[in-house]
């Protein structure tokens, strides 16, 4: 900017020098007096005097100019930096870059009619598809000028000076000290010429040559069009200036369901000046009809004349919009040629009649005759699949295939072409054959004898040649292997495969392996005799060491297909077995079990005994189960109504319900007792993954089931069972009072008993759950009131026996 000024500066100076030798004396020279354009025309002149800025600077002062005055020139150009800087100068080293206008992207789909797409749809269904106009190339020399258009002019040479200037809505810009200058309606290329010439009389040095003027399109203006008849979304648009009648399309979503993609209509001033065919932007990438819009252009989208659909062989099925000088062969042409699968003598065409449905052939040689309507369906076929001279051979050959039946008229020179595989089985092939009725035939044949020549065969036409391979014919041979290996399973066989290499395949042997008893089970196969053997299998016992080497000394046992490897575990290999402790102990966690006799009272010990608060009555042990359909129908029998009753519940019962289901279930204990009498009765042994665990004490017994409020009620000494149900609003109409039952603390359940009328309800102590089933609801009935009637009679006799007492 300082440089910018100095230059500047200098100009002034050099202004103030002319004006003093052309006008008056130096000491009477008023800076104010000299107008703007007095200074721009001055500035001019300055540019060819070659003085420096100290010539200058003398010179002013030898003319008279005083200090001041100098002082006084830097204010004015400071002010016409203010007025001009802003607006010319500032940021004109800069890259200027034109704002376009957004609109919103279309959301449309494909346009479908029965399954086929309107050909032309889709370019308005793509987002990355806009037609948008570049805005940063150079100015079309014919682009016409107008309100809003902003003209970027710099000057440079001698002088250098830029402007940034609209074109109001008089269609003026209006150039520092010079003036309007009517530009709108204008050429860009006139506009440019016009305004050379206007700024020539302020600066003299452009008709020289000295300076050099360049005009430039800076922002554009933007110009509202309006989009009538069958489009998406019709309605006025204001785009860019550089817009076309695509890009205005695209805004409005294009054609609509009935729009016509190929007689689209640009309006301007009620005169049609362009008709735009987008099948000749589709097809051809012509877009010279595609005309850049003004301000109050009409884009009009008349609705199709005729729509023709056409399928099959053919590389683009679609629907397509035809003129009326167009005929099915340029409809095929459009539809992008026939496929290379296309059947090309006729084309089958559906047309709509007066009445009915018509169907049309068209040959060949009509195609650039046939007249196409609206609604034409046409249909072209694809050739046939058969093949004309194909023979096929396949099976254990190295090159299996389609061959022509010219080049191998026999057998023999077929196999020798395809090349025999070394597994090939050839006692026996076959050639599947169709005979004169297309049903299809099996000829046998010896490979051997047809490759030796001693047996030939002339193949026919669609010949199927199957030669098979020696591994195809005979079982899949596999052994097997289980017990104590990493990686038990089957194998597949291979000869001489011994025992040693079918350890190594299952992964080794396990640590607790025994290499001394090794069981091979092995089939037995009949010598012949077809009478019953009532034997099933013969059983050998090998003994390896562990290592399994391959010395001469390792002993070589060698297996056969379909044996049976067992492995079993040394009886004195013993791994390490946990049982886990949790809850209300010192030092809850897993524990290792020394022997297969440590029991309840010793794991506590380990464990740092019992903790104050721990309620040894309510101790359950989880163990392991192998559970079978007894176990579980007596669960779902007990636990029907508690799985949905409990759920979301910590609950005894939703414990038992969850072990059972990973198949574990709870072992009913008396810790207290086993703590009282060590190695008692109730001190049971532990067992590998068992879990104890030990509640806290709780002063509360649960309800749930049939009862109006299941709720927890505390408990003190003499409650009873009645006296839980009735603190939990009674029993429901439904509930079955004699199914009724317990779950202790320990996970021992007690059912309720009964006779007759009397019912005795289990004991209640703290912790305990109380559960009351819903009996079957069943309508009442005759079978009802054959049980009322047993009742009373039942009754009747119980007080007759009495009485009789």
């Amino acid at each position: 900017m300082k440089q910018f000024l100095r230059f500047f500066f200098f100009l002034f100076l050099s202004v103030a020098v002319i004006t003093v030798q052309a006008q008056v004396s130096g000491s009477s020279i008023n800076i104010d007096q000299l107008s703007d354009a007095q200074l721009m025309q001055y500035l001019g002149m300055a540019n060819g005097s070659g003085m420096s800025e100290a010539d200058l600077i003398a010179k002013a002062k030898e003319k008279g100019l005083s200090d001041s005055q100098i002082q006084q020139l830097r204010q004015r150009l400071q002010t016409m930096q203010g007025i001009n800087g802003s607006a010319a100068n500032k940021g004109s080293d800069t890259a200027n870059f034109r704002n376009g206008i957004k609109s919103n992207l279309p959301y449309n789909q494909t346009e479908m009619v029965n399954g086929l797409p309107v050909f032309g749809s889709e370019l308005f269904s793509k987002e990355n598809l806009t037609f948008e106009p570049n805005l940063q190339i150079p100015t079309p020399k014919n682009y016409q000028l107008g309100v809003g258009d902003q003209l970027n002019i710099d000057l440079f040479g001698y002088s250098d000076v830029s402007f940034k200037l609209k074109v109001t809505p008089e269609g003026v810009i209006r150039i520092p000290s010079l003036g309007p200058v009517k530009v709108a309606g204008l050429s860009f290329e006139d506009a440019q010429t016009k305004i050379k010439g206007q700024l020539a009389k302020i600066y003299p040095q452009i008709q020289t040559g000295k300076t050099s003027v360049q005009v430039s399109l800076g922002q554009i203006r933007s110009v509202r069009v309006t989009l009538i008849g069958e489009v998406e979304r019709p309605g006025t648009y204001t785009l860019s200036s550089l817009s076309n009648m695509a890009n205005a399309l695209y805004a409005s979503g294009g054609p609509n369901k009935i729009g016509s993609f190929r007689d689209i209509e640009l309006i301007r001033n009620g005169k049609r000046i362009s008709v735009f065919d987008l099948y000749d932007f589709l097809l051809n990438g012509d877009l010279s009809k595609n005309l850049r819009l003004e301000d109050d252009d009409i884009i009009k989208v008349s609705a199709y004349t005729t729509r023709v659909a056409i399928t099959g062989a053919v590389k683009r099925k679609a629907i397509y919009e035809t003129r009326a000088n167009e005929n099915l062969n340029d409809l095929i042409k459009v539809a992008g040629g026939f496929s290379d699968i296309a059947f090309k003598d006729f084309v089958r065409v559906v047309r709509y009649g007066k009445n009915q449905k018509e169907a049309i052939t068209v040959n060949n040689y009509q195609y650039t005759k046939f007249v196409l309507q609206s609604g034409d369906s046409c249909h072209i076929d694809s050739i046939s699949n058969l093949y004309s001279n194909r023979v096929v051979i396949s099976g254990a050959v190295f090159h299996p295939g389609v061959y022509s039946v010219e080049n191998f008229p026999g057998l023999k020179e077929l196999i020798q072409t395809a090349g025999l595989r070394e597994d090939a089985y050839t006692q026996r092939g076959w050639i599947r054959r169709r005979n004169d009725h297309y049903v299809p035939v099996i000829l046998d044949f010896n490979v051997k004898d047809i490759v030796a020549g001693n047996q030939s065969i002339a193949l026919q036409r669609e010949d199927s040649v199957r030669i098979y391979s020696v591994l195809d014919i005979r079982a899949k041979d596999s052994v097997s292997i289980n017990g104590e290996v990493n990686k038990p399973g089957y194998y597949g066989y291979a000869d001489s495969l011994q025992l040693q290499d079918l350890i190594l395949m299952a992964g080794g042997l396990k640590e607790g392996a025994s290499g001394k008893k090794i069981e091979v089970s092995r089939r037995i196969r009949g010598n012949g005799n077809e009478g019953e053997i009532p034997q099933y299998a013969v059983v050998a016992n090998v003994e390896l060491n562990k290592d399994l080497g391959a010395s001469s000394a390792a002993p070589k046992f060698v297996l056969q297909p379909f044996d049976i490897v067992s492995v079993r575990r040394n009886p004195a290999y013993k791994e390490q077995k946990t049982v886990t402790l949790d809850g209300e102990v010192l030092y809850p966690g897993k524990y290792v079990l020394t022997n297969n006799k440590e029991t309840l009272t010793e794991i506590i010990q380990q464990a740092g005994g019992l903790k104050s608060s721990a309620y040894a009555p309510g101790a359950i042990l989880i163990r392991n189960t192998y559970a079978d359909s007894i176990d579980y129908a007596l669960a779902d029998e007990k636990m029907q109504n508690v799985k949905n009753q409990v759920n979301g519940i910590d609950s005894l019962s939703k414990i038992l319900v969850n072990s059972l289901n990973r198949g574990k279930k709870i072992v009913g204990i008396h810790l207290e007792k086993a703590l009282q009498t060590p190695n008692g009765m109730d001190d049971i042994p532990l067992m590998d993954s068992d879990i104890i665990r030990i509640p806290r004490k709780s002063e509360t017994v649960q309800t749930f089931g049939s009862v109006y409020v299941p709720k927890k009620v505390v408990y003190q000494d003499g409650l009873s069972f009645k006296d839980v149900i009735a603190e939990s609003g009674g029993f429901l109409t439904y509930a079955s009072k004699k199914r009724a039952y317990v779950m202790y603390p320990n996970g021992e359940l007690r059912i309720t008993k009964h006779f007759l009328f009397f019912k005795r309800y289990p004991k209640l102590v703290p912790g305990a759950e109380v559960y009351v089933p819903q009996r079957d609801r069943k309508p009442f009935g005759l079978a009802d009131i054959g049980g009322i009637a047993g009742i009373i009679t039942g009754v009747a006799t119980t007080i007759l026996v009495i009485k009789n007492l």
